[in-house]
């Protein structure tokens, strides 16, 4: 029993938000043991999120980045507008810098990859609800960056990667831009994961990138994905 006059804390009021049922349950165990005294509500969708947090007082949204039938940064400038005071986390398995970049400029205060362990998931919230903020270090290796650069200022070279780029390999762009797996992809445009792979290097080729992210990246700035 509580002593007269005492005032019994108010649970931590934390909604998720997958489109995947596995992946809910699991973050919902880790945020359970993470937070002993919280009340995990899980959510499938954006819209489902807008309307628990404008129904109830929330103290934390871990949110996907991308669900189906969803754009992603809509919602969450929707959510930040509506909910300024509300600490927005997006927990998703996108690699690509310009997605934390944009998510950070929206004003999310946190952004978690979905590989991460349990240690850094833990770190990161704690620092959150203490009013802080955590985001992964990103950066692009400046000498790639320059050769995007000067790409993009020769029309010739613009064109080239334009007429050289297939309709599927646009494709394939597109779901690396949405942070999507070899396998995802494969699931998404209904190819095996081997032609996802040929694909992948043929692009890395053309674009003279390095890496997936570099790729994404240069093809935003040439406007064959939108960012």
């Amino acid at each position: 029993m509580s002593k007269p006059g005492s005032t019994k804390p108010e649970p931590l009021k934390i909604v998720i938000a997958d489109d995947h049922v596995i992946t809910r349950m699991g973050i919902k165990n880790s945020l359970e043991e993470i937070f002993p005294a919280s009340h995990v509500t899980e959510c499938e969708s954006s819209a489902e999120v807008l309307k628990l947090c404008s129904a109830e007082s929330v103290n934390l949204a871990l949110v996907d980045l991308f669900m189906p039938g969803d754009d992603g940064f809509g919602f969450l400038k929707k959510l930040c507008r509506k909910h300024p005071e509300l600490p927005v986390v997006v927990f998703s398995a996108t690699e690509n810098t310009s997605h934390i970049q944009k998510v950070i400029d929206i004003g999310v205060r946190g952004f978690i990859h979905k590989s991460s362990g349990f240690d850094v998931l833990s770190q990161a919230l704690n620092t959150i609800l203490s009013g802080g903020n955590s985001f992964p270090e990103v950066s692009i290796n400046d000498s790639a960056s320059q050769e995007a650069e000067l790409d993009l200022e020769i029309p010739s070279n613009r064109d080239a990667i334009l007429n050289n780029l297939t309709r599927r390999q646009l494709d394939t762009l597109s779901c690396l831009a949405k942070g999507m797996s070899n396998k995802e992809i494969a699931k998404t445009l209904f190819i095996s994961e081997n032609t996802v792979k040929t694909h992948l290097k043929a692009i890395l080729t053309e674009l003279n990138c390095h890496n997936r992210t570099e790729a994404v990246l240069l093809s935003q700035r040439l406007g064959l994905i939108h960012s």
